[in-house]
């Protein structure tokens, strides 16, 4: 027992306190039988091993063996005394706490923390009646209306209004028993030179709190044209903006219900999805996260899904916040706004239906970082395609597991007009021979761009006259297309193009008519797919005669040719690992047994080719 506090009171505390209603204040705790689990608040983890006993009023961690009563938990998780844990539950539970004869605080004098936490809840209080109860009060109300945000929501996290005067908080407080000194502590006065004023005047106050819902600072938003648009109470003893995240005490149950955090970048966007039922919403306070706020949010969830502004800066901090969420081991997601738009106005102007439709549509942070270059790049060069892989290549670097890099193969696959299975092999950094087996990193470096040049522009050009030769020889070429398969085609255009005009011949074998073959394919080129040019290019080239049988054949042969050589780096870089493969190796040596018949044939008809 504490030598200061009366034994009855220590006594009285623990009767009263609640070790579920304290422990919840700092994790999820979901109830299982007579206990209840969630995860550990001191140690990181995915998987719980904290338990909680609300009747022997203990808790204990199975993972890192922390454990004890109420009081202990205050204690380690606030670095408090005994004798600072036993106050803080006998005021939050409503209990007396007596001291000892000549022990405990000496008369009259305040403890300095609990002064300032004082001030500031009561600054939050007169700011809040403000807003609402005075004539004063009506321009930032009527802001608030024009925004669609309602009283009910803006109450529930204690929006309020500082005067537009020098010192309308700084005369009440006064009256309180306040003094300039203690409020300068605050941060709500400001001393300078010896004239005092409040802080903020004339702005929309956001309370900031912490997740037990304690004031420790404010953020305020001018309400007129000037600077700085928001302004925040400065850091000191109790106020750490890196520390803290804008709405986590209203947000927790809903964070714990849904097993997942929204993050958003400002208080509006927070109020506005809060007030369209997206309660498990937190915010970033405009800047990237900090290892403290992402530490906060695993403790109530290991799911995070980003939805910040779509514009340039809200996209930066988004990427960089998520890198920062990546290095505490998690696989953070975004929630893609319409460009232009932040979730404030889309939450307020189309309800809380278009938000959770947003928020189920999530992608990945490395599928949207790879969707943003892509976007940036120019896929309709050659050229531009290598570019844009490269940077690929760079983003896919930071995938968390092979698994999450593989599901964006097909996105990457569709967008560079080339086969899942090239991505794949580029993304291996692989050439036939290995790129390992070459002396130096500049002859690998060489040989990477070169498979990937190969692969993002000849190729391409390779299946496209095919096709055109095919269409301009019917009668030869309906049983060339007969043999062949999509996975002929890396370029996603080039293989829609060559199943409709699978589908034209064989129209015309059933008809006897080729007549009925084209126009197959003039009804394919008025659909809305980007393959309608190419299928135009066909119509428009199928009598022109620039086509010859014999070309024809040789296209044939040079696409089998990547073909076979794209199976053949599949198959070895499968092979790389050193397992026992048996069939695997048989099928490559019939495969490459393939490919030299197929060189033979180019060579037959140009004596310089087989020499690849």
């Amino acid at each position: 027992m504490s030598p200061f506090i009366k034994d009855a009171s220590v006594q009285a505390v623990l009767a009263a306190a609640s070790i579920v209603d304290v422990v919840s204040g700092y994790t999820s705790l979901r109830k299982r039988g007579a206990t209840y689990t969630g995860l550990c608040p001191f140690h990181q983890e995915k998987t719980p091993s904290f338990t909680v006993s609300a009747d022997k009023g203990l808790y204990y961690c199975f993972g890192c063996g922390e454990g004890g009563d109420v009081v202990r938990f205050l204690e380690r998780i606030e670095s408090l005394s005994f004798t600072e844990a036993i106050e803080q539950l006998g005021e939050r539970f409503g209990v007396p706490v007596e001291f000892e004869e000549g022990a405990g605080p000496e008369a009259g004098r305040k403890d300095r923390e609990t002064r300032l936490l004082l001030a500031l809840e009561r600054a939050a209080t007169f700011y809040q009646r403000f807003l609402w109860e005075t004539e004063s009060g009506r321009f930032a109300r009527e802001y608030l209306e024009k925004r669609g945000l309602e009283e009910k929501t803006c109450r529930a996290f204690r929006v309020g209004y500082a005067p537009d005067e020098w010192r309308g908080l700084r005369r009440r407080a006064a009256k309180e028993g306040f003094t300039d000194r203690e409020l300068e502590e605050a941060g709500l006065l400001i001393d300078q030179g010896g004239k005092t004023y409040d802080r903020f005047r004339g702005r929309l106050m956001f309370p900031l709190v912490d997740h037990r819902g304690r004031v420790l600072g404010f953020g305020g938003r001018t309400l007129k044209d000037e600077t700085p648009k928001y302004l925040n109470s400065p850091e000191g003893s109790l106020y750490r903006k890196g520390q803290l995240l804008y709405g986590l005490y209203q947000a927790r149950r809903a964070i714990a219900d849904a097993d997942e955090v929204v993050v958003v970048e400002g208080y509006t966007d927070v109020l506005g999805l809060a007030q369209a039922d997206v309660g498990n919403v937190v915010a970033s306070m405009g800047t990237a996260l900090t290892d403290a706020q992402i530490g906060l949010m695993m403790r109530f969830t290991s799911n995070i899904t980003f939805m910040f502004d779509a514009d340039r800066a809200g996209t930066e901090a988004m990427l960089r916040s998520g890198d920062l969420a990546r290095g505490h081991s998690l696989r953070p997601m975004v929630a893609v706004l319409p460009v232009g738009r932040d979730p404030a106005d889309v939450a307020v102007q189309e309800g809380g239906q278009v938000v959770s439709e947003v928020i189920k549509g999530k992608i990945s942070l490395l599928g949207f970082e790879i969707r943003q270059a892509l976007a940036r790049g120019d896929t309709s060069t050659a050229d531009g395609r290598v570019r844009a892989f490269e940077e690929v290549r760079h983003i896919m670097s930071k995938a968390s597991s092979l698994k999450e890099r593989e599901e964006e193969i097909p996105a990457v696959a569709d967008r560079l007009r080339l086969s899942s299975d090239s991505v794949a092999l580029l993304l291996r950094g692989r050439t036939r021979a290995g790129f390992e087996s070459l002396a130096n990193r500049e002859e690998r470096d060489r040989a990477r761009s070169s498979l990937t040049r190969r692969l993002l522009s000849g190729e391409t050009a390779v299946e496209r006259d095919f096709l055109v030769a095919a269409a301009c020889n019917p009668g030869r070429a309906g049983r060339i297309i007969e043999a062949l398969t999509p996975e002929h085609f890396g370029d996603a255009n080039n293989r829609e193009v060559f199943l409709g005009l699978r589908e034209a011949f064989a129209l015309a074998t059933d008809t006897n008519d080729h007549r009925a073959a084209f126009a197959h394919l003039k009804d394919r080129a008025r659909g809305d797919s980007e393959a309608g040019p190419l299928f135009v290019r066909l119509v428009m080239e199928a009598d022109q005669g620039r086509y010859s049988p014999a070309v024809l054949e040789e296209l044939h042969l040079r696409l089998q040719q990547q073909y076979l050589s794209r199976q053949i780096d599949t198959l070895r870089a499968t092979l790389d690992d050193g397992a026992d493969r048996e069939e695997e190796q048989r099928r490559l040596v019939n495969l490459e047994r393939l490919l030299q018949s197929v060189r033979a044939g180019l060579k037959d008809l140009d004596p310089e080719e087989g020499r690849a």
